[in-house]
């Protein structure tokens, strides 16, 4: 068995597309408190439901107003 020493270019793959969720999510939660929670509420419907972890990764990317 070989002794690996580094990452390898899959490992490397995957924690970026996990840092880029994880910043996605945490640009949802920061958008969601800059919402001013006045009609109409397309952008405060969509950043709740991004709470969710899934949809929270691509709707943190979404500009959509306030």
């Amino acid at each position: 068995m070989k002794n690996q020493k580094g990452f390898t270019l899959t490992e490397i793959i995957i924690f970026i597309v996990l840092a880029l969720a994880f910043t996605g999510w945490v640009k949802n939660i920061i958008k969601l408190s800059d919402c001013d929670f006045e009609a109409p509420y397309k952008a405060e419907v969509i950043h709740v439901l991004g709470i969710l972890p899934p949809v929270g990764m691509i709707t943190g990317w979404l500009d959509m107003g306030k």
